[in-house]
């Protein structure tokens, strides 16, 4: 059973507003995808199934658009505007990501379409909102993280600083959005009012640095710098390595002290003894580890230790036998272990997708959660192009074959 049924999104967004279709689609919502006539430009975007570069073979694409309906309309002519108003007496949410004042420009605001569809809740997506002497400013998902901030403290301390993964900032965007469209929804149960959404990638970005704001700036007036595989612990001014190389990548595991780490550390200073690198009796002061009058020395000799542990195994040996001795430590995943994950596989995390135009189907990630009355699975394919026209002209809006040629002639549908 669908968590949400009945309820239909119109998606008019480009790359920076797909993921928000994609959670609205996965939570039961009805979104239909609404591309330019012969295919969104984002059909482009790589890569490609099998290398083949077409608009129905970007891997792109099927990522970020499955199970979505689709259609395609011009909303520069004014039969396509038209259509889309009709279409809106119906709908329940829009969603949109042009620059800003587009939407206005076409006669299709919020103010006009809120008129025509009272309880119509609507939600742009742009870079740096709809206010502001940065409302026309366009960016990609690289610039909102360069802006955002986040990318100053991704990177090794000598390095430039980082992106984390392409999208990053787009779909941090999409999950803000979806959430907020949520909220309004409920909203709207109560008042029976939609409502209008105002979305900013880059002020997305920057709630993400939940830390380094309120803590690090906040409360020792200092900007957190990269610091690669090291976290920089403020107020007593020491650095502690926080990502460990091992036999085949890396490891994740933070020293903690007092009595939050008292029992790990104890733990790790039996393993190292256990392993030959500390002699029985030696202590390095790791079972009494505690940060206080602590020097970068002293941390820095525990490192050593540990790294001799980590580089003499392999992160699933490390993984394993953290957890028999109850060690917060992790193995640093790469797509491949995710794929191999006992774990995700006992959850039937991966999903098989029929593709019948390709020559076999697609595994996707699956569930967005798992609940005991409903399902967020994914529906099925990212649409073709148009490949909903006749269901939505034809069987929705009434449109007889005449008519549908007529708008095709055109260039509307």
């Amino acid at each position: 059973m669908k968590m949400l049924n009945n309820v239909r999104a119109l998606d008019l967004t480009n790359e920076a507003g797909f993921f928000c279709g994609k959670i609205l689609a996965r939570l039961g919502v009805e979104v239909i995808k609404i591309e330019r006539p012969g295919g969104d430009p984002a059909r482009d975007i790589g890569p490609f199934f099998k290398d083949i570069r077409e608009p129905e073979k970007s891997l792109y694409w099927l990522a970020q658009n499955e199970s979505k309906k689709g259609i395609t309309l011009g909303l520069e002519t004014q039969e396509g505007q038209d259509i889309l108003k009709k279409l809106v007496e119906n709908t329940d949410f829009l969603i949109e990501s042009y620059p800003v004042g587009y939407m206005e420009k076409l006669g299709l605001s919020y103010q006009i379409l809120g008129k025509i569809n009272p309880r119509l809740i609507m939600a742009s997506i742009t870079p740096f909102g709809q206010t502001g002497p940065y409302r026309g400013y366009k960016a990609t998902d690289l610039v909102a993280m360069a802006m955002g901030g986040i990318m100053s403290m991704t990177g090794e301390p000598e390095g430039l600083p980082c992106r984390l993964d392409s999208s990053h900032a787009y779909c941090l965007a999409g999950t803000f959005a979806a959430l907020a469209t949520m909220i309004a929804y409920y909203h709207r149960h109560q008042s029976g009012e939609g409502q209008y959404i105002d979305v900013s990638i880059t002020e997305c970005v920057i709630r993400e640095n939940y830390w380094e704001v309120p803590l690090s700036w906040e409360l020792f007036h200092r900007n957190v710098q990269r610091n690669g595989a090291r976290l920089f612990r403020p107020g007593v001014n020491v650095y502690t390595r926080n990502i460990w190389p091992c036999k085949d990548g890396h490891v994740a595991w933070n020293l903690f002290g007092g009595k939050v780490g008292a029992n790990e550390n104890k733990q790790l200073a039996k393993w190292l003894e256990d392993e030959g690198i500390v002699g029985e009796g030696e202590s390095i002061g790791l079972d009494r580890f505690n940060f206080d009058g602590v020097t970068q020395e002293d941390i820095d000799r525990i490192d050593n230790h540990v790294i001799r542990l980590t580089l003499s195994h392999t992160k699933k040996d490390l993984e394993d036998q953290a957890i028999r001795r109850g060690i917060r430590m992790s193995a640093v995943n790469d797509v491949k272990d995710l794929y191999e994950s006992s774990q995700l596989r006992y959850r039937q995390y991966w999903r098989t997708v029929q593709h019948r135009e390709l020559p076999y189907d697609i595994i996707y990630p699956g569930q967005l959660f798992i609940s005991n009355e409903t399902e967020t699975q994914i529906l099925h394919r990212a649409p073709l192009i148009g490949e909903h026209n006749k269901e939505i002209y034809e069987g929705e809006l009434g449109f007889d074959i005449t008519t549908i040629a007529n708008l095709k002639e055109k260039g509307v549908i």
